[in-house]
């Protein structure tokens, strides 16, 4: 027996909603909004990630990228400052601090995700 697919016929698709205390959000609704934070916090580790090579290569710090950059990420970087030294080498800066501010970002980032999963997560 063939099946015979009509084109015109309407298929009615339900789409799970999550409620919290009379939010409700749909589950693609929830998945644009993880997106949206992980791509916030991708580039803010990038950027960080960015300053931290400029800082390396010995950057011109008078190049206008490059103030954007160290301008951009100061204060972002400020609670880790002093929190390991800075080793220099000729110009060549290492900048532990913000190897460490990658890390802590994206663990906040995954913190975020994960308890607005649970806020709206289904209880069964």
């Amino acid at each position: 027996m063939t099946r015979y697919r009509d084109p015109n016929r309407v298929q009615t698709v339900t789409e799970r909603t999550y409620t919290w205390y009379g939010w409700t959000i749909t589950q693609t609704d929830l998945r644009r909004l993880m997106g949206l934070i992980m791509l916030a916090f991708v580039i803010l580790n990038g950027m960080i990630a960015l300053r931290f090579l400029l800082k390396l290569l010995a950057a011109n710090p008078a190049s206008p990228f490059a103030q954007f950059i160290y301008f951009f990420t100061a204060p972002f970087l400020w609670p880790f400052q002093g929190l390991l030294s800075t080793p220099t080498f000729g110009g060549v800066q290492v900048e532990f601090p913000a190897l460490i501010a990658i890390i802590v970002y994206t663990l906040i980032a995954w913190i975020i995700t994960r308890f607005i999963w649970l806020l709206f997560s289904r209880t069964a």
